[in-house]
């Protein structure tokens, strides 16, 4: 030892302050790693147990929609002449319904010119008008060909119900004018004024022949007639949906609007599962395993404890109503579905889900709530996150101390040590110095 930087006492100051302190903060070291494992464990834990009551939540929101209290399913008797959709709540029972006509967008074309850009056809001010829209737009010379005046018409005819295009056909091209929206109140017409007169072969009524006709979609529903200029009718039933496909003028589809069962049993199954799911959450955090003498993390948690026994309560509350759905309460607190009950409930009450699980005095609502607390910006999960960032906090403030504390420790340590080997050089210079004078005078007797 003598070699590593001692001179006398055959201590290393350095190495030797290093070991005293590793040993000395080793118990703190052990100390706050237990506490952090722990702090780390419960926040995986809070983690946990916020995203199991979360998915309870959604599943309860799900089923108070009243798309889940009320669906809808619609069956047609044949297939093609529309598809229809039905919001929740919409009426049920059968409709019949005969599609006389589709709606369709007018088309106008000019006559036939030899090309679009050589073809001069002249100058003044095209009006034209589509629906509700009407703009103006002046075509001057240099300015006039029959791709001119097309890309004229676009530049104005945004968003004011008209397309112009371009078709070549085997008599030359032709200037095709398109109605964006459907039906007779749609209809474009075109006139030319003023300049040198050519416009006119433009004109409506004059050069501009119709390729397709404006029209109005025609439906009937129970022998009542109804015109739309869109092939999709939102208000025709209250909460249906119509999409006219193809018009069967004479034939009459079945059309059944029912109780959607099984989108109400998707979503009940849905609820079964997450809160069966948030129970075992709450169950695995709290175990305590005897044979090995093991506690979960928020074993005797109160918080946790009262949650479980909040939520059991609750639905424990309502087993005759559950019972009624086919929902079974077993001993552990957990549900099990019946589906074939559940069906069978829907069809004698199609309001049976509503009223278990809807908005107002139900378990829904009041397990929801019991949620909304729980997941609040202020509620028990938020306090503990933010009680747990604050002992984190805590703790990196106990190691930079310790650090501190240890570096201080180190150095008093090594001035230490460098004394004492100081001072036993010291005393060995002396005995040293000693020993050859008793030497010497024994010599010289």
């Amino acid at each position: 030892m003598a070699g590593l930087g001692s001179v006398g006492s055959g201590l290393d100051p350095a190495t030797t302050a290093q070991q005293l302190v590793a040993a000395e903060r080793a118990v703190a070291d052990n100390r706050l790693a237990r506490t952090e494992t722990k702090i780390k464990a419960e926040v995986s834990a809070v983690a946990t147990l916020r995203s199991a009551m979360s998915a309870l939540q959604s599943a309860l929101r799900t089923l108070a929609a009243p798309a889940a209290s009320q669906p809808r399913s619609v069956g047609l008797s044949s297939a093609g002449a529309f598809t229809a959709t039905a919001a929740s709540g919409a009426p049920t029972g059968q409709f019949e319904v005969e599609v006389q006509q589709l709606a369709r967008a007018q088309k106008l074309a000019s006559g036939p010119f030899d090309t679009a850009a050589a073809s001069v056809v002249g100058t003044g001010t095209l009006s034209i008008s589509a629906g509700a829209h009407q703009f103006d737009i002046e075509i001057v010379a240099g300015k006039n060909s029959l791709g001119d005046i097309r890309d004229a018409i676009n530049a104005q005819a945004a968003g004011k119900g008209v397309q112009a295009t371009l078709v070549n056909g085997d008599g030359g091209t032709r200037l095709v004018l398109s109605a964006v929206d459907s039906g007779t109140a749609n209809t474009i017409t075109v006139s030319a004024n003023g300049g040198d007169g050519g416009l006119a072969q433009l004109s409506t009524g004059a050069g501009m022949t119709s390729l397709v006709a404006a029209q109005d979609a025609m439906v009937v529903v129970d022998g009542i007639t109804r015109t739309s200029a869109s092939n999709t009718i939102t208000d025709l039933l209250p909460g249906i949906s119509f999409t006219l496909t193809e018009a069967k003028p004479g034939t009459t589809v079945q059309m059944n609007v029912g109780i959607d069962t099984a989108a109400q049993l998707a979503s009940v199954k849905t609820f079964v599962e997450k809160y069966n799911a948030a129970l075992s959450t709450t169950a695995s955090l709290t175990s305590y395993n005897a044979a090995t003498q093991t506690a979960a993390v928020l074993n005797g948690d109160s918080m946790v404890r009262s949650l479980t026994r909040e939520l059991r309560d609750m639905v424990g509350g309502e087993v005759t109503m559950l019972k009624d759905m086919g929902i079974a309460i077993a001993k552990d607190g957990k549900l099990t579905l019946n589906e074939a009950d559940f069906t069978a409930a829907v069809a004698r009450d199609p309001s049976v889900v509503g009223k278990g699980f809807g908005t107002g005095d139900t378990l829904g609502a009041k397990l929801n709530g019991t949620m909304t607390s729980l997941l609040a910006a202020d509620g028990p999960l938020k306090t503990r996150d933010d009680s747990l960032t604050q002992r984190t906090k805590t703790l990196t403030q106990q190691r930079d101390a310790l650090d501190r504390r240890m570096s201080l420790a180190e150095a008093r340590y090594k001035a230490q040590f460098i004394a004492l080997d100081t001072l036993v050089t010291k005393l060995q210079s002396s005995s040293n110095f000693l020993s050859q004078q008793l030497s010497s005078s024994t010599s010289a007797t």
